[in-house]
């Protein structure tokens, strides 16, 4: 003969409320973090990339009142993150589906490389300059062109006549 269970013997039943809360707790404890790092993940490659309604601002800051394409775009990002495919194919389909124009820093490679390298170029050549300029700047200045030659001493007549000139000031 099968049992009766009545339903409302488990409210009556603290022992089995607790176990359920318990398990509900616990199943969200289980869950939570991993919608969590989810989230950061998708804020992280959001970072990465412009929203597309023409403000230029980053897709995860785009702070525009009923803005047409940041909510599209955040739930496919938050859609493609929840597949778990990997950073750099979750930006190739949003390249595939905006153009290139949608990922807010240049790849590393080819022509892009340039974007990379040219502010780092151009602070070297600029140090290069200083300190060439400085350099310049701190050199002796060449002697004039007739100092080169020794100084020789004063011929006999003109010494004679140098004391003779003297002699005659003192008087």
């Amino acid at each position: 003969m099968a049992r009766k269970t009545d339903p409302g013997a488990v409210a009556r039943d603290p022992r089995a409320s607790t176990r359920a809360l318990l398990l509900f707790f616990l199943v969200l404890a289980v869950f939570l973090p991993a919608t969590a790092q989810q989230t950061d993940r998708a804020k992280s490659v959001g970072h990465r990339l412009f929203c597309m309604c023409g403000c230029k601002q980053i897709l995860v800051e785009c702070n525009h009142v009923g803005c047409p394409m940041s909510a599209g775009m955040l739930k496919k990002l938050d859609a493609e993150v929840a597949t778990g495919k990997s950073d750099d194919l979750i930006l190739q389909s949003f390249v595939q589906e905006f153009g290139a124009e949608v990922v807010a820093e240049p790849p590393a490679k080819g022509f892009n490389w340039l974007a990379w390298i040219m502010p780092f170029a151009a602070l070297g050549l600029g140090l290069a300059v200083v300190r060439a300029v400085i350099t310049r700047w701190n050199r002796p200045l060449p002697a004039p062109s007739g100092a080169d030659t020794l100084v020789r001493a004063p011929s006999p007549d003109v010494l004679a006549r140098i004391r003779q000139e003297s002699e005659e000031d003192q008087d």
